[in-house]
């Protein structure tokens, strides 16, 4: 039995065999058209290049660090921790969207391509060749520059920037955490151009470290600020209340033992000094208590790696073009006929 299974798996073979034989020619032009389209992609596809960046986010309140809270994190994921009350803890990972943020898009494209006026959404719009197509367009009908010398953009220029935004959260940045584990993350820009590419990876990042650090550490900054106004407004009260008492005590010196006022008054100089003093002691304690909190509070944004230049391309060679459209073409043809169309079989 197993024999005659063999021998009519054997005669199906076979069958198809002198079939496909039958349309060989048919499959040898298909081959060939989808090799030479295979060619003409290799040759024609517009070479991209990709800007890598790597980064490390280390923060002081991150679940993603160590202890049991971060093995939590890892385990559970962040969404059952955030549900627990670790949003704060977890908002690091905020930097993935916040990147792709169009405020933070629009300030990297609005700035210098080289050492001139020439901006990054220029050189953008101009790689894929969009401002042709908007001084050829009825809407636009004007040639259109984001050069930086403009104190303001028209609403057309305006809007068309948005479109060029919208493109790059579409399809030209990647943003994300290799593994949830770890607080590293990577961000991918790719571009027609490989300086554009590599400038644009390195602006958004700083514009991104600038923005996150500035939000996680704005509250305490203004702490700061205030008691470092308060200190000071007391630092002149205190030297006041000094030159006071002071002055109170040279007037002992030389007065009378009966004009009692005088020493009622050099009693409350130097209470007031003292007092002054007190209170100085204390705002100037708690300033200093608020730059450590500062200090610990800040996140650390550290780069691991930068896209250093030659970037990584998607180019093909022309005969790997070539061999894939042959390879392509030859199971595409065999698959239609084999499967697609049944041949007759003896009775």
């Amino acid at each position: 039995m197993q024999q005659s299974l063999y021998s009519r798996i054997l005669n199906i073979v076979s069958i198809y065999i002198q079939y496909l034989r039958t349309k060989i020619k048919t499959i040898a032009i298909i081959t060939a058209m989808s090799a030479v389209l295979g060619l003409l992609y290799a040759v024609l596809k517009p070479i991209k290049y990709t800007a890598r960046s790597s980064f490390v986010v280390e923060d002081s309140k991150s679940l993603g660090g160590s202890g049991i809270m971060g093995a939590l994190s890892g385990q559970f994921g962040s969404e059952i921790m955030s549900a627990l009350g670790g949003s704060n803890l977890l908002s690091g990972e905020n930097i993935i969207e916040l990147s792709k943020s169009r405020s933070l898009l629009r300030k990297t494209f609005l700035s210098p391509y080289t050492n001139t006026n020439y901006s990054l959404a220029d050189k953008y719009a101009e790689t894929l060749k969009l401002k042709k197509k908007w001084e050829n367009s009825s809407k636009v009908n004007a040639h259109i520059n984001f050069t930086l010398d403009k104190k303001q953009y028209t609403r057309i220029e305006d809007s068309l920037l948005n479109t060029l935004i919208d493109r790059v959260i579409k399809k030209d940045i990647q943003v994300f955490k290799p593994d949830r584990r770890l607080s590293l993350f990577e961000i991918n820009i790719t571009m027609l151009d490989e300086q554009l590419a590599s400038l644009f990876c390195q602006r958004l990042l700083s514009n991104t470290s600038d923005l996150y650090i500035n939000a996680k550490t704005k509250r305490i900054r203004g702490n700061i600020s205030r008691l470092q106004h308060l200190a000071d407004s007391l630092q002149q009260h205190a030297n006041k209340k000094i030159q006071s008492a002071a002055a109170s005590d040279f007037k002992l010196l030389d007065i009378n033992p009966q004009y009692i006022q005088e020493n009622v008054n050099s009693t409350i100089d130097s209470r007031d000094q003292a007092l002054s003093g007190t209170i100085y002691a204390e705002v100037l304690k708690n300033l200093e208590i608020s730059k450590v909190s500062l200090l610990q509070e800040t996140p650390t944004i550290q780069l691991v790696d930068t896209p250093d230049t030659p970037l990584p391309d998607n180019e093909i060679e022309w005969y790997e073009g070539l061999l894939g459209g042959l390879f392509a073409g030859l199971f595409m043809s065999a698959f239609v006929f084999v499967f697609l169309y049944e041949p007759a079989t003896e009775k």
